[in-house]
């Protein structure tokens, strides 16, 4: 959950930038797409855990934005494909940091290598609390473009 709220973070704060409602609805969800594949693929097929890590690989996630936006008008694809593929740079981008015990979980040139990387900044267990300072960011993120949407 801790991680979740802090992807989320992270886009809600990257697509008010954007000034589209749609593509940052898009980014929050290509935000989350890493991990749900992962987990599905763990949980809900069973695999192995070496097939499911390639959800967070740079390579595989460009099919997987493509394939996703595919789900959108033909107008919007473009726009969707950049937005969900952006998240899910994000969202790698986030677990880039943290330290899986010196394992990695970031196959960076998947299907090329298998070598991972990590960053070790912190530990999975030290978003917990970051969570409270990621609601505060989206709150204060929320807040401030609301302010200047009354103000223009």
């Amino acid at each position: 959950m801790a991680d979740f709220v802090t992807h989320v973070a992270v886009a809600n704060l990257c697509g008010k930038a954007t000034g589209d409602d749609r593509a940052r609805a898009v980014l929050l969800v290509g935000t989350c797409l890493p991990d749900v594949l992962y987990k599905g693929l763990l949980y809900a097929a069973g695999s192995a855990t070496w097939t499911a890590e390639p959800s967070h690989s740079p390579l595989p996630l460009v099919a997987l934005c493509f394939g996703a936006a595919m789900l959108f008008e033909e107008a919007f694809r473009p726009r969707a494909f950049v937005a969900l593929l952006s998240g899910c740079y994000l969202h790698v981008l986030v677990d880039l940091g943290k330290d899986y015990m010196g394992q990695g979980v970031i196959l960076w040139a998947f299907p090329f290598s298998m070598h991972r990387i990590e960053l070790g900044w912190y530990r999975p267990q030290h978003m917990t609390y970051m969570m409270a300072g990621s609601a505060v960011v989206i709150v204060l993120t929320e807040l401030a473009f609301r302010r200047r949407a009354k103000v223009l």
